[in-house]
């Protein structure tokens, strides 16, 4: 079987990592930025999110997004590489702020030993999706990597599942995603005519929720996958 995943929020922690660097930006740019800093975390999440969107739209490039948000706080004025400079900064909090989740290794151990094809979609960018991975220790665990700059289209279209199936040389009901959305990951593979798992790890309200499998734990996909 193919057991495909989402990387964010799936595997690695984004959120509290995007939280503690936004805190770490926001004390080196205090005296510039309006907001408190209880207030940045969610100012800047929110400028991400928009501009991020324009990115999976393909109305700009990965790091033309990147330049938006700063630009958002500091002004339209600065260059490219000013952008780039400063972004930096928080690039480097960030990627220091990355953790696995304590289910991922267990769940990716118990995979291998059954002999499933692993893999990766994301709707980040190629290179910072490798990266990403690759810091983490987990790159040589998934034979590919797919992303909307090599897709076209990102999720949950099913453009991106298809592509990623292509390569895999799979079948779709060979297929199972992997993910913390319900409606971009787990619905959006189910569409494309893959196995969606939604990883819920928020307690978010699954009442209803019957056309995907939904797990709180990684773990747990272990065993629905084996006896599958």
């Amino acid at each position: 079987m193919f057991i495909v995943f989402d990387i964010d929020d799936t595997l690695i922690d984004h959120a509290s990592a995007e939280h503690q660097a936004a805190r770490l930006f926001w004390r080196r740019y205090a005296a510039t930025l309006p907001q408190t800093e209880v207030e940045f975390p969610q100012a800047w999440h929110d400028a991400a999110e928009f501009h991020f969107g324009a990115f999976l739209r393909g109305e700009c490039v990965y790091q033309e997004q990147r330049r938006r948000r700063i630009r958002t706080f500091f002004g339209d004025a600065l260059s490219d590489a000013e952008a780039d400079a400063i972004f930096n900064i928080y690039a480097a909090g960030y990627e220091s702020s990355w953790q696995l989740f304590p289910d991922v290794l267990p769940c990716l151990d118990g995979l291998r030993e059954h002999d499933h094809t692993l893999s990766i979609i994301s709707n980040n960018g190629q290179t910072q999706s490798r990266e990403k991975l690759d810091h983490m220790g987990l790159l040589d665990r998934f034979v590919d990597v797919v992303t909307p700059d090599m897709a076209g289209v990102s999720k949950p279209d099913p453009g991106i599942f298809a592509l990623a199936g292509e390569r895999l040389k799979a079948d779709p009901q060979q297929c199972v995603y992997v993910g913390d959305k319900l409606t971009s990951d787990a619905r959006g593979a189910a569409g494309a005519g893959w196995r969606g798992v939604w990883v819920n790890r928020n307690g978010a309200d699954s009442a209803g929720v019957n056309d995907v499998i939904v797990i709180d734990d990684l773990r747990a996909l272990v065993d629905r996958v084996n006896s599958a």
